[in-house]
């Protein structure tokens, strides 16, 4: 099944933050399906979510190499994105992280919060290109690398 495929049967999807940096970074490998997964949803098509969380882990780079032009980017694709939500962590969503990690241990914590908040607004599915993620049960994981 094509990316596409997998689009045309929710309604819902949250974004993880390497398919953002594919995207506003135009990456070699997984840019081209990156600009799907956004097309898909600045179309009205899909609604997507991201969380804060995805911001905190985006512009550190970009600031480390002063390269201010591509923090500006990630923060205007957040704050004016078309059909794009960004996700406020609650006391819910961290609970519901913490649960997640005594159920994977060997997941990330900032995983954890981002597929708790991907739970918590009731999104179709999670796109990343974190194979480790596939392990979730508790919500629909798509990898990048897999629609290559």
């Amino acid at each position: 099944m094509s990316l596409s495929d997998e689009f045309a049967q929710i309604n819902t999807l949250f974004i993880d933050t390497a398919p953002i940096i594919y995207y506003i970074e135009a990456h070699p490998q997984f840019g081209l399906l990156a600009r799907e997964v956004v097309n898909a949803f600045q179309s009205g098509k899909i609604t997507a979510f991201s969380s804060v969380i995805t911001l905190t882990e985006v512009l550190p780079k970009p600031i480390q190499v002063k390269n201010e032009r591509l923090a500006r980017k990630f923060l205007e694709f957040f704050k004016y994105g078309k059909n794009l939500s960004v996700v406020e962590i609650s006391m819910d969503i961290a609970e519901r992280a913490g649960m997640l990690r005594g159920r994977y241990p060997d997941i990330k914590a900032l995983d954890a919060i981002q597929i708790s908040a991907a739970i918590d607004v009731g999104a179709d599915i999670f796109v990343t290109n974190d194979q480790k993620l596939k392990q979730i049960s508790e919500i629909k994981v798509l990898v990048l690398k897999d629609y290559l």
